[in-house]
C-alpha cells in the first residue's frame, strides 16, 4: 500500500481529539500513539511523503459503542447504587469517555445518529403518554402559569447573563427555559408520582414545553440578521398542517392498525411495528421541514388518541431506554471541564440563581394547585434540571452564531450542575418523605391459575377483590404500585408486582383456567388494550373499568363483557337510595335507573 494514490479527505489528518481511543494530541499523521497492532487493524497509507492512517469504520464504530456502553452501564449501576436517578451516571460516562477528558476518547459522531434515535424513541414514548383530556383536566390556569414561568426564567437568565457580560444575554435566556422532559419522568418515577394526578400535571406542562421548545428551535437555530415574521409563521404553520393530517390518517388507517396488532400480532413482532410507526413520522416530519422529534412525538400522540398508547409504551421503552443512555453519553461528552473551570464565577451564579429559582416558581405552582409541601417540593425537584431540548437549543444557537464558545460551556455547566443538584435533592426528599422505587420490574408468580384476575388494587380493585374473595373464588392480582401489592398479598391474594398493561405479562399470566379479568386501572384507552390482547389470547370474560361514560363503547367493542365508570354507578347508587327515601315505587326507581345508565354521555355529563 505504500505510495498509494488517494482523496487526503479519507484519511484522518487531524489531531487526534475523538479518535478511536488515542491520547489527545497524538497526530496520526506522524505516526504518534499508534502501535504495531493499530497499524494492522487500521492499515497504513502515505499521503504527501507521510504516513496516515487509514480507518476501519466498522471497527471504530464498535471500539466507540463498546466503550459508551460500557462506562454507561458502570455510571449507571453507581449513580443506582447512590440512589439517584441513573442519567447523572450516563452523563459522567460521557465525561469519562469524551474529548476533553484523558483516557479512551469517543468519536462524537459516532453517536450523532444514536442518540437522534434515542431522542426519536423519547419523544415516540412521551407521545404515547400525551391525552388532549389530560391537558383539559389540568385547567387552563396552571397551562398559563407554566408559560408564565418559563418567560420569567428566560427574563432571569437574560438579566444574569447580560451582567455577567456575555455577548449573547436573550439567546442564553432562552435556553434556559425548558425542564428536561426524560429527566423529570425519571424523577417522577423515583417518587413514585408518575401514575397519580400530580404526575399526570407534571407530564402535561412538561409537554406544552416541548411543543414551545419548537418555536425556541426556529428563532434560536436562525442567525439573528435572518430573523423575520415569516420565518418564525412558516414553521409554525408547518406544524399545524402536520398534526392535521396526522390527526385524520389516526382517526382512520392508523387506528385500525394498531387495534389490529395489539389484538392479534406476536408479542415479539410488536417492538418492530411500534419501532417503525416512530421513524416513519420522524422521517415525515424531517421532510415537512420540521423534526425528527416533532414527527415522533406527534406519531406519538396520534397511536394514543387512536388505541393502546399505554400498552405501546411497555413495548417500546426497552429499545427507548438503550437509545436515551447513548444520547445522555453523547451529551456528556460535551463537557469541557476546562473550560468549565475557566468560567466557574459565571457558571456559580447563573446554576445558584436559577436553581433556586426554578424550585421556587414549581413549588409554588404546586402549593397554588392545592397540593402538600412534599408532593409541592417533589415537583419541583421534578421540573428543576435542564436536559434534551435545552442542549439541543444551545447547540443550535452556537452553530448559528448565536452563542460563543464561553456561553456554550457555562451553559453546559450549569446544565449539569442542574441535573446533579434535582439528583441529590430527590435523594434526600426521598429519605425523608417518599419511598417509591425508581421502576418496577415484574416479579412473583402464581402457584395455581386464578378463577379471577385482578388487574389494579386500587379503591375499585379492592372492594371487588374483597366481595369476590368472600364467595370462595380465587384471586390473582397484578398491581405496579409496591404498597398496594404488598396489601393484596397480605389480604390474600396471589400477587404478581408489575404493569398490568404490558402484553408481555399478559400473555405469561393468562390461562385456560382463569375465567374473568377484571381490569380496574384508571385508563379508558389502557384498558380497552388489555380487553383487545385477553379477548385474542383466551377465553376469559372481561370486566374493565372506564375513566368517562363516552368511554363505555369503546372498552365494550375492544372485547370487554361489560365496561363500568365507578364515579357514574356511585351517583346511580345514591339517587336509588334518595328515591327509595322519598318513597317513590320500586320499579320507578328501577326504570329511572336504567334509563340514566343507557342514557347517551352528553345527556349524562
Amino acid at each position: 500500500m505504500n505510495g498509494e494514490r488517494i482523496d487526503a479527505s479519507r484519511v484522518v489528518h487531524r489531531q487526534a481529539s475523538g479518535f478511536v481511543g488515542f491520547p489527545a494530541g497524538a497526530c496520526l499523521d506522524c505516526g504518534d500513539g499508534v502501535d504495531r497492532r493499530s497499524r494492522r487493524n487500521l492499515g497504513k497509507i502515505r499521503v504527501r511523503g507521510r504516513w496516515a492512517v487509514r480507518v476501519n469504520a466498522t471497527i471504530s464504530f464498535l471500539a466507540d459503542l463498546t466503550a459508551a456502553l460500557v462506562a454507561a452501564t458502570a455510571g449507571g449501576a453507581l449513580a443506582r447504587a447512590l440512589r439517584i436517578t441513573p442519567i447523572m451516571g450516563y452523563l459522567v460516562a460521557g465525561v469519562a469517555i469524551g474529548p476533553f477528558s484523558p483516557g479512551y476518547i469517543a468519536r462524537g459522531d459516532t453517536f450523532s445518529g444514536l442518540s437522534e434515535l434515542g431522542l426519536i424513541f423519547l419523544l415516540f414514548s412521551l407521545g404515547l403518554g400525551f391525552s388532549v383530556h389530560d391537558l383539559r383536566s389540568a385547567g387552563w390556569w396552571p397551562m398559563a402559569a407554566n408559560l408564565g414561568l418559563m418567560a420569567f426564567f428566560a427574563g432571569v437568565g437574560w438579566a444574569l447573563a447580560r451582567a455577567l457580560g456575555f455577548a449573547h444575554p436573550a439567546t442564553l435566556g432562552l435556553a434556559f427555559t425548558l425542564s428536561s422532559t426524560a429527566i423529570g419522568v425519571a424523577l417522577l418515577q423515583e417518587f413514585g408520582l408518575h401514575e397519580r394526578r400530580i404526575g399526570h400535571l407534571a407530564l402535561a406542562l412538561l409537554i406544552v414545553q416541548d411543543l414551545v421548545a419548537v418555536v425556541l428551535l426556529v428563532v434560536t437555530a436562525a442567525p439573528a440578521t435572518s430573523l423575520s415574521l415569516a420565518g418564525v409563521t412558516l414553521p409554525l404553520v408547518k406544524a399545524a398542517a402536520f398534526v392535521a393530517i396526522a390527526l385524520i390518517i389516526g382517526a382512520t388507517l392508523l387506528h385500525r392498525l394498531v387495534i389490529t396488532v395489539l389484538r392479534r400480532a406476536p408479542t415479539d413482532s410488536l417492538v418492530g411495528v411500534f419501532s417503525a410507526i416512530a421513524l416513519v413520522a420522524a422521517w415525515l416530519g424531517h421532510l415537512a421541514g420540521l423534526s425528527f422529534e416533532f414527527g415522533a412525538f406527534v406519531a406519538g400522540a396520534v397511536t394514543s388518541e387512536a388505541a393502546g398508547g399505554r400498552m405501546a409504551q411497555t413495548i417500546v421503552a426497552p429499545f427507548r431506554e438503550l437509545f436515551v443512555m447513548i444520547f445522555f453519553v453523547s451529551v456528556g461528552m460535551l463537557f469541557d471541564v476546562k473550560s468549565v473551570i475557566e468560567h466557574w464565577r459565571a457558571v456559580l451564579l447563573l446554576g445558584a440563581v436559577l436553581a433556586a429559582v426554578r424550585l421556587a416558581g414549581w413549588g409554588a405552582l404546586g402549593r397554588a394547585m392545592g397540593w402538600r409541601r412534599g408532593a409541592a417540593v417533589a415537583f419541583g425537584i421534578a421540573m428543576l434540571p435542564l436536559g434534551e431540548f435545552n442542549i439541543v437549543l444551545a447547540s443550535a444557537a452556537q452553530a448559528a452564531h448565536r452563542l460563543d464558545r464561553a456561553e456554550t460551556a457555562s451553559f453546559i455547566g450549569v446544565a449539569f450542575a442542574s441535573i446533579l443538584l434535582a439528583a441529590v435533592l430527590a435523594r434526600l426528599a426521598k429519605m425523608t418523605t417518599f419511598a417509591a422505587d425508581a421502576e418496577v420490574v415484574a416479579s412473583g408468580h402464581f402457584h395455581e391459575p386464578p378463577d379471577v384476575l385482578i388487574i389494579g388494587y386500587g379503591r375499585v380493585g379492592r372492594t371487588t377483590a374483597a366481595i369476590l374473595r368472600q364467595a370462595g373464588a380465587s384471586l390473582g392480582v397484578i398491581e405496579i404500585e409496591r404498597d398496594l401489592a404488598r396489601l393484596a398479598r397480605e389480604e390474600g391474594a396471589e400477587v404478581i408486582r408489575g404493569n398490568g398493561s404490558d402484553p408481555r405479562l399478559l400473555d405469561q399470566v393468562l390461562s385456560s383456567g382463569t375465567k374473568l379479568v377484571v381490569t380496574t386501572i384508571p385508563d379508558s384507552r389502557a384498558n380497552a388494550a388489555i380487553a383487545r390482547r385477553i379477548s385474542a389470547l383466551s377465553q376469559a370474560r372481561i370486566i374493565a373499568r372506564a375513566s368517562r361514560a363516552r368511554d363505555v363503547g369503546e372498552v365494550q367493542t375492544a372485547g370487554a363483557l361489560l365496561a363500568l365508570v365507578p364515579e357514574a354507578e356511585g351517583a346511580l347508587a345514591f339517587a336509588e337510595v334518595a328515591l327509595g327515601e322519598l318513597g317513590v315505587d320500586r320499579g320507578v326507581i328501577d326504570e329511572l335507573i336504567a334509563r340514566a345508565r343507557s342514557a347517551p354521555p352528553r345527556a349524562r355529563g
